[in-house]
Protein backbone atom coordinates (compact mmCIF):
# COMPACT_ATOMS: atom_id res chain seq x y z
CA UNK A 1 0.00 0.00 0.00
CA UNK A 2 2.86 2.36 0.63
CA UNK A 3 4.43 1.86 -2.38
CA UNK A 4 0.62 2.97 -4.15
CA UNK A 5 0.73 5.86 -2.20
CA UNK A 6 4.01 7.27 -2.87
CA UNK A 7 3.33 6.34 -6.62
CA UNK A 8 0.22 8.15 -7.20
CA UNK A 9 1.45 11.35 -4.62
CA UNK A 10 4.42 11.60 -7.04
CA UNK A 11 1.88 11.68 -9.90
CA UNK A 12 0.13 14.46 -7.73
CA UNK A 13 3.99 16.56 -7.64
CA UNK A 14 3.83 15.84 -4.03
CA UNK A 15 6.70 16.33 -1.94
CA UNK A 16 8.28 13.81 0.49
CA UNK A 17 7.01 15.29 3.67
CA UNK A 18 3.31 15.76 2.26
CA UNK A 19 3.80 12.27 1.14
CA UNK A 20 4.81 10.75 4.66
CA UNK A 21 2.03 13.10 5.90
CA UNK A 22 -0.64 11.34 4.15
CA UNK A 23 0.50 8.47 4.35
CA UNK A 24 0.24 8.24 8.49
CA UNK A 25 -3.38 9.89 7.98
CA UNK A 26 -4.14 7.00 6.30
CA UNK A 27 -1.76 3.87 8.49
CA UNK A 28 -2.53 5.08 11.67
CA UNK A 29 -6.37 4.92 11.64
CA UNK A 30 -6.84 2.10 8.54
CA UNK A 31 -7.75 -1.44 10.88
CA UNK A 32 -10.58 1.01 12.29
CA UNK A 33 -11.88 0.80 8.46
CA UNK A 34 -15.74 -1.23 8.42
CA UNK A 35 -14.82 -4.45 9.23
CA UNK A 36 -11.30 -3.38 11.58
CA UNK A 37 -10.18 -4.04 8.01
CA UNK A 38 -7.09 -1.74 5.61
CA UNK A 39 -7.06 -2.56 2.38
CA UNK A 40 -4.68 -5.20 2.33
CA UNK A 41 -6.88 -6.65 5.17
CA UNK A 42 -9.68 -6.55 2.70
CA UNK A 43 -7.89 -8.45 0.23
CA UNK A 44 -5.90 -10.99 2.71
CA UNK A 45 -9.49 -11.66 4.11
CA UNK A 46 -8.26 -10.71 7.56
CA UNK A 47 -9.44 -8.02 10.04
CA UNK A 48 -8.53 -6.92 13.55
CA UNK A 49 -10.66 -6.98 16.18
CA UNK A 50 -10.45 -7.03 19.60
CA UNK A 51 -8.99 -9.57 22.11
CA UNK A 52 -11.59 -10.03 24.29
CA UNK A 53 -14.61 -8.83 22.67
CA UNK A 54 -13.96 -10.11 18.75
CA UNK A 55 -15.54 -6.83 17.25
CA UNK A 56 -13.89 -4.94 14.71
CA UNK A 57 -11.29 -2.60 16.10
CA UNK A 58 -12.02 1.17 16.68
CA UNK A 59 -9.99 4.14 15.26
CA UNK A 60 -8.66 4.61 19.04
CA UNK A 61 -7.46 1.30 18.82
CA UNK A 62 -5.98 1.07 15.42
CA UNK A 63 -3.92 4.26 16.02
CA UNK A 64 -2.55 2.96 19.16
CA UNK A 65 -1.81 -0.31 17.08
CA UNK A 66 -0.38 0.80 14.28
CA UNK A 67 1.96 3.57 16.10
CA UNK A 68 4.16 0.85 17.23
CA UNK A 69 5.54 0.45 13.60
CA UNK A 70 7.68 3.66 14.43
CA UNK A 71 9.53 1.08 16.68
CA UNK A 72 10.76 -0.74 13.54
CA UNK A 73 12.63 -4.07 14.02
CA UNK A 74 11.84 -4.16 17.65
CA UNK A 75 7.63 -4.22 16.89
CA UNK A 76 8.46 -6.75 13.94
CA UNK A 77 10.68 -8.70 16.44
CA UNK A 78 7.50 -9.58 18.44
CA UNK A 79 5.88 -11.22 15.36
CA UNK A 80 7.85 -14.30 15.54
CA UNK A 81 7.24 -15.03 19.63
CA UNK A 82 5.49 -17.80 20.68
CA UNK A 83 2.11 -15.65 20.50
CA UNK A 84 2.35 -13.70 17.06
CA UNK A 85 1.61 -10.73 18.22
CA UNK A 86 3.28 -6.87 17.69
CA UNK A 87 3.86 -4.70 20.61
CA UNK A 88 0.58 -3.01 18.86
CA UNK A 89 -1.38 -5.61 19.02
CA UNK A 90 -0.34 -5.80 23.27
CA UNK A 91 -1.20 -2.31 23.96
CA UNK A 92 -4.55 -2.06 21.45
CA UNK A 93 -5.67 -5.49 22.83
CA UNK A 94 -6.36 -6.12 19.28
CA UNK A 95 -5.05 -9.55 17.63
CA UNK A 96 -5.87 -10.33 13.31
CA UNK A 97 -7.90 -13.11 12.54
CA UNK A 98 -9.36 -14.81 9.11
CA UNK A 99 -12.46 -13.69 8.23
CA UNK A 100 -14.93 -16.07 8.06
CA UNK A 101 -15.76 -16.46 3.84
CA UNK A 102 -19.46 -16.92 4.44
CA UNK A 103 -19.70 -13.47 6.17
Amino acid sequence: MAVVFYFLAKMLGLSNGWIFFGFLLYLLPCDGLPGGQSLGKRVSKTSTVHVVTDKPCTYWQSCVRNSSMLLGLVDAMFMVSKQRHRIGDLLARTKVVQVDARS
